[in-house]
């Protein structure tokens, strides 16, 4: 399957997990814009988001609420599956309907994510999170249609940190978390736009 692609797996991975890692937005539209569709959509247990705004909003919100975060998995992408998907998949999927007609694959790459919080009184709690990043992207450019991370917990267990936060964490999570059942985080854009997320 890898001769018939169109781009470097390890090179797309290393971009894709960059976006957690990386210290300020600008750097994550750097990615953004190389490496993902217009339309492609990000997905968690917690958001989906459809469009360019919010997904980078989503992303921003990072280094505005952990002090660090870093990625466990292997470095020259041994441990990921590619696997083509044929288009009833897609559509399942509900992969954008600008993505029809173009031959996709599926990269499963295991992780575990590790949320370092800010420290509180010489404390700072860490949210451990394993799962499998799910990357549908273009067979022949790479470029990403979908982007989602499936954890091995559900997203009710992470909250259970916010008390050693105080009401700050707590005042913030429930504005990130309202919007959830419209399907966009419009808390994150919000916050993004008054300059909160930088």
């Amino acid at each position: 399957m890898a001769a018939t692609l169109g781009f470097s797996v390890p090179e797309l991975l290393d971009d894709v997990f960059a976006l957690y890692t990386a210290p300020n937005s600008a750097t994550q539209k750097v990615v953004f814009k190389n490496r993902y569709q217009a339309d492609a959509i990000f997905e968690d247990p917690l958001f989906r988001v459809h469009t360019a705004a919010d997904r980078e909003a989503q992303f921003a919100s990072l280094p505005a609420l952990f002090s660090r975060i870093e990625i466990e998995r292997a470095q020259d992408a041994a441990n990921a599956t590619v696997q083509p998907v044929p288009p009833i998949a897609a559509a399942q999927d509900a992969i954008p309907q600008s993505m029809s007609n173009v031959p996709l694959v599926r990269i499963d790459v295991p992780n575990t994510q590790i949320y370092y919080l800010p420290k509180v009184m010489g404390y700072g709690p860490k949210i451990e999170v394993p799962g499998v990043t799910r990357l549908t992207v273009e067979r022949d450019t790479g470029k990403v249609v979908k982007h989602q991370d499936v954890w091995n917990m559900t997203g009710e267990h992470l909250p259970g940190v916010l008390p050693l936060l105080g009401s700050v964490a707590a005042f913030i999570y429930a504005k990130v978390k309202g919007p959830l059942g419209k399907g966009v985080s419009l808390g994150l854009r919000g916050m993004n736009q008054v300059g909160l997320l930088k």
